[in-house]
């Protein structure tokens, strides 16, 4: 089968948005003529192609309308998963092409060693990990509709592929011999994966280089952390029910998740129709069939990465004569060993096999963690609440079929296959709910009880909770997941046992416990800890988030009759107001009036470098920019980089409770008031005061001032010319959170950040460079029954750096232009002109 274009596809653009989209009813048959025609819709209609089910033949149509956004439509199920991998691989074909390569463990032999051998290393991780393995020994169990789905788009993805050969793919795999066709297995693989983003997948640079002390040379070096495969994931989401709209009826959702803007981990933008059976419209990473967060004309649904567990670390106690022996209640445990071996590409073409034995424990894989390593007497391994998880491809497959809001909610229950999110949904008649589904290791009470009072003492496993891990002791069987029923498999917390809440007024969450999803009351229960923790300070951001939604007065983003339209909620989203700001900033210009000069010594830096010197700041200026200031993360608000830089000095314990920074301590009662007020101190020299000396410091360090904007300052480090950002850190408590973040595992170039001014700061000589934040921001709006929706995806729909549409979407979110979202047959045929290609 071969398909190939005649002609390119014609754009036409205005400030570098497709306004004229594309319709193209691809067909790839697995016999006949190889050769495709193209001709416009004028000569050769859409709806004329036939489709033969006997030669295994797939179609589907892809409309192209603004932003590049591919709308498909097929008669069944395979054709628009076929779509969905053709118009995928048009877009981020060397994504998934890539990933491949990692969960394969082929990087090594494809791509060579690569720096400090982390190829080699990722290689060696992935086979221990097991996950291809283990899908591929699945896939023949999964049920055939679902097969259907993944061989449908890897047909997709191939046709694409075959058409304009590896020179035409956009990217940085263009003309590359690794990039190859793909199967429904391998895609299968790749899509299980992605469910160990919380668990294997964080770990994964941790568990190549175990290696037992004293061990044999196996002439392959230990190298240290790549801490570029770290990728920290968050989101916010509102479901905002019929009691908080405008006219008492339907619902509104903001989604608002908050990933990487390059590599593997970015969304991609899609509509998906099937007449009768499937109309969804949504995002998914790039690279997996169907839709991750989305909307049908019943209901709309988005994620928050969840504050609960989703592996459990466990230290093993070791014999020391034999440290791969591990004692569990006192007898002896042997460690299994599985040899592994890696080809790797060598400079002259040639390839050479690298052998390393890999070791396990009964939970999984052996670490070599940071400090710790793997000693005579110690090491760390793990277990993984995902690695069986084959429940989530069919729970999303159900999820977008559904035909109402509680078959939506059943297939959560059917399938709790939610890897590591919470989920936040509204019907079209106006409910709201909030559950985490996600997998969590279920401990028993005993178990629960002995843990805590481990974090009491302190030590490593206080330490991995302050990181967001769960360190157990190994050498207690206390500590193994219990088995009940009504769990997905077994050790995980049974569907009963998870928590959910349904109202009429709202529901949320910005990556806090699921303890506080509402203003009015906290969702209390005998919860496992393991989903997170009940009666402890709420970050700023969760903070603004209820501030937001709770804030019916006429100054509020609810106008004057205290409820909430969709456009209203849009504006809240992107408000870019601060909860810090609102609380502090008028005791901060009191507190600063009259400051004067203040002294500040040196910062120190590793070895002793001086970082910044010695110095004497005048307050006065920036006081009055303070006094000023609006209070908001915009992009010309002069005092927003000013006073993120003083938070910036203070630890993250200063956040949680009463001490340098609030007055008032953390209250269990008033989780979203507490703690409050500005800390008081009579001392001119205390942190209050000098951090904001300190910040003008930083800020003038780097070449900009305390009056500088973000727009001055804070700018998308993918785009040139450099595009100018709005929104803040979490530490800044806005809603719409923008940073710099790990890219996940993707091998692309891709742009770098330049060193830190100041320990605290994320401030760099050239700004502040954003690759992290606010991705596929959506608002679904039912309230007049059928849906309204708008949405950005700020990195855009496409990976062509060269495209006039890679930066198209990212100004519009500068701009805070939403783009109305078309779902409407009508209005999409509107939005696009028609040409058809056959294969």
């Amino acid at each position: 089968m071969a398909i190939r274009l005649s002609r390119p596809f014609a754009h036409s653009s205005k400030k570098g948005v497709l306004l004229a989209g594309l319709i193209i009813a691809v067909t790839a048959c697995s016999g006949g003529d190889s050769s495709s025609e193209v001709s416009t819709a004028d000569s050769l209609p859409v709806d004329s192609t036939v489709v033969d089910e006997g030669s295994g033949t797939y179609e589907a149509t892809i409309r192209r309308t603004s932003d590049g956004v591919p709308h498909i439509i097929a008669d069944d199920l395979r054709g628009v998963f076929f779509g969905q991998g053709y118009a995928s691989a048009q877009d981020h074909g060397c994504s998934l092409a890539d990933q491949m390569l990692k969960v394969q463990s082929r990087r090594a032999a494809e791509l060579g060693p690569g720096e400090d051998d982390a190829n080699i290393n990722s290689d060696f991780a992935w086979l221990s990990i097991g996950i291809d393995s283990l899908a591929r020994a699945d896939y023949g169990a999964v049920p055939d509709d679902i097969t259907e789905q993944f061989e449908a788009f890897a047909a997709g993805w191939n046709a694409h592929l075959e058409a304009v050969g590896t020179d035409g793919m956009t990217g940085w795999c263009k003309g590359e011999d690794w990039v190859t066709p793909i199967t429904g297995e391998d895609l299968y693989a790749y899509a299980r994966s992605i469910a160990l983003n919380a668990s294997s997948s964080r770990l994964a640079s941790y568990i190549a280089t175990a290696q037992p002390p004293e061990s044999v040379d196996l002439g392959v070096p230990t190298v240290g952390v790549n801490s570029a495969t770290t990728t920290t994931l968050a989101s916010n989401a509102w479901a905002v029910g019929s009691d908080l709209v405008e006219g008492g009826q339907g619902a509104v959702l903001v989604a608002n998740p908050h990933f990487p803007w390059e590599g593997e981990l970015r969304f991609w933008e899609v509509h998906l129709t099937v007449p009768g059976e499937l109309d969804i419209y949504g995002a998914n990473l790039t690279g997996v069939p169907g839709i991750g967060i989305g909307f049908t004309d019943e209901f709309a649904w988005s994620h928050t990465v969840s504050a609960g567990a989703r592996f459990t670390a466990y230290t093993l106690q070791l014999n020391p004569d034999t440290p791969t022996w591990y004692y569990v209640d006192g007898q002896p445990v042997e460690m299994e060993e599985s040899d592994f071996a890696v080809d790797v590409l060598q400079p002259d073409g040639s390839t050479t096999k690298v052998l390393r034995t890999m070791y396990f424990s009964e939970y999984g894989p052996i670490l070599d963690f940071p400090g710790v390593g793997w000693t005579d007497s110690t090491v760390i391994t793990y277990r993984d609440a995902n690695i069986d998880n084959d429940e989530f491809i069919l729970q999303y497959a159900d999820m977008a079929r559904a035909k109402s809001f509680d078959e939506f909610v059943e297939a959560h229950r059917t399938h709790q296959g939610v890897p590591l999110f919470n989920t936040i949904a509204v019907s079209k008649d106006g409910r709201a709910w909030y559950a985490d589904t996600s997998a969590t290791p279920n401990l028993s009470a005993e178990a629960e009880a002995a843990y805590k009072a481990e974090l009491e003492v302190g030590g490593l496993t206080t330490l991995a909770r302050q990181s967001g891990a769960v360190l157990l002791d190994g050498s207690k069987s206390l500590f193994r997941w219990e088995e009940q029923p009504g769990s997905r498999d077994p050790g995980l917390v049974p569907w009963e046992e998870l928590p959910q809440s349904e109202r009429r007024d709202f529901v949320f969450n910005a990556n806090d416990s699921f303890w506080v999803n509402n203003g009015a009351e906290t969702l209390n229960g005998a919860y496992s800890i393991l989903h997170g923790e009940q009666g402890t300070a709420r970050s700023p951001r969760t903070r603004e988030n209820v501030r937001i939604l709770t804030d019916t007065s006429p100054t509020g983003f609810a106008g004057a009759d205290g409820k909430f339209s969709a456009e209203e909620l849009r504006d809240a989203a992107l408000g870019n107001t601060s909860y810090p700001a609102w609380m502090l900033r008028e005791s901060l210009v009191e507190r600063c009036k009259g400051a004067g000069i203040v002294p500040l010594s040196p910062v120190l830096g590793e070895g002793n470098v001086e970082l910044l010197p010695q110095t004497e700041i005048d307050l006065t200026s920036a006081c009055e920019v303070l006094a000023a200031w609006d209070g908001t993360f915009n992009l010309d608000a002069p005092g927003a980089p000013l006073f993120r830089e003083w938070l910036g000095q203070f630890p993250q314990s200063a956040f949680a409770d009463d001490g340098i920074l609030f007055a008032e301590g953390f209250d269990p009662a008033d989780p979203v008031n507490t703690p409050r007020g500005l800390a008081e101190s009579d001392d001119p020299t205390n942190a209050i005061i000098t951090n904001l000396a300190r910040a003008v410091q930083i800020l003038e360090s780097a070449g900009f001032s305390e009056s500088s904007t973000l727009r001055d300052t804070q700018f998308a480090a993918r785009s040139e010319p450099r595009i100018p950002v709005h929104g803040g850190l979490g530490s800044d408590g806005v809603t719409n959170i923008v940073s710099w973040g790990g890219l996940g595992s993707s091998t692309e170039n891709v742009p770098t950040r330049g060193d830190r001014v100041a320990p605290g700061s994320t401030l760099t000589a050239d700004g502040y460079p954003i690759n992290y934040g606010t991705s596929f921001i959506m608002v679904v709006d039912f309230t007049g029954g059928s849906p309204r929706a708008w949405a950005f995806l700020t990195y855009s729909n496409t990976g062509d750096r060269t495209s006039d549409l890679f930066n198209a979407q990212m100004q519009a979110f500068s701009d805070k232009e939403w783009r109305s979202v078309l779902f409407d047959s009508v209005e999409i045929e509107a939005d696009s002109t028609a040409v058809t290609v056959r294969g």
